[in-house]
């Protein structure tokens, strides 16, 4: 196993249900300024994905059981953030 910082950053790609989401709970201008922005909206093999650290997802896409989805399952990282988890 390896372990992941969750300051790390992570890409999301959110649904329009977390869209719907981030405009009713944080605002459209933190949406514009801290989502969209140039350098965290990024286009990678054709799809765009959002960078944003870990857990500022859990904070603001929260999932709970029985709604709807608000980002995609699949996230991606960087493995220079994946740390060997040394045993004892």
């Amino acid at each position: 196993m390896k372990k992941f910082n969750i300051n790390n950053d992570i890409y999301i790609q959110i649904t329009k249900e977390g869209w719907k989401y981030l405009e009713k709970t944080v605002g459209a201008s933190y949406v514009l300024h801290c989502i969209k922005a140039p350098g965290y909206e990024v286009v990678i093999n054709g799809e765009i994905w959002y960078k944003l650290q870990a857990h500022q997802v859990f904070d603001i896409l929260p999932n709970p059981t029985g709604s709807a989805v608000l980002y995609s399952t699949e996230i991606m990282f960087d493995e220079k953030d994946l740390k060997e988890n040394k045993q004892k």
